[in-house]
């Protein structure tokens, strides 16, 4: 196919940069990402294990979700669709946090120890896990956007089903 190597070097380049450029995995109508980082804060120290999430104040807003989790520095850093970014626009800042505590233990189909039943916990107040009664807002232009938000002191309140 080939009959000199500098043809085959020049496939091979034509072939890598064709592929880097095109992301078949991203939504064709994402639009533009900016860089956005929220730090969590409970008891004045960093929350780990926090998801946190904008929703959009207006319906013109994107269709998208933008999430994360905190870090052990209490730091989410943003992402849309799995991409490092959110698009422009006004959010409300969502907060939650819950573990599953109280297990239960029994045999399984198979007759293996296993984990039958749990009890789920809010560790943070339920008021930040709602865009209605959360107070945190944040808006998303050209430029990274940051917001440090404090929610509180730290609980252990059983989920109601």
């Amino acid at each position: 196919m080939f009959r000199h190597p500098f043809s085959l070097i020049l496939f091979c380049v034509w072939f890598f940069v064709s592929g880097c450029n095109h992301d078949s995995s991203r939504p064709s109508d994402l639009p533009p990402l900016f860089s956005c980082t929220i730090t969590v804060l409970q008891d004045e120290k960093p929350l780990d294990g926090a998801m946190v999430r904008l929703v959009p104040i207006d319906a013109s807003g994107s269709k998208y979700q933008a999430s994360s989790i905190t870090d052990e520095r209490g730091l989410a850093a943003l992402s849309t669709y799995g991409f490092a970014g959110v698009p422009a626009g006004r959010y409300k800042v969502t907060i939650m946090k819950t573990i599953e505590g109280d297990l239960k233990y029994g045999k399984d189909a198979y007759g293996d120890n296993a984990v039958i039943g749990s009890t789920t916990y809010h560790l943070v107040d339920t008021k930040f896990s709602s865009a209605e009664s959360s107070p945190y807002e944040i808006e998303i232009t050209g430029s990274k956007a940051e917001l440090t938000a404090d929610v509180g002191k730290a609980i252990k309140t059983k989920v109601k089903l």
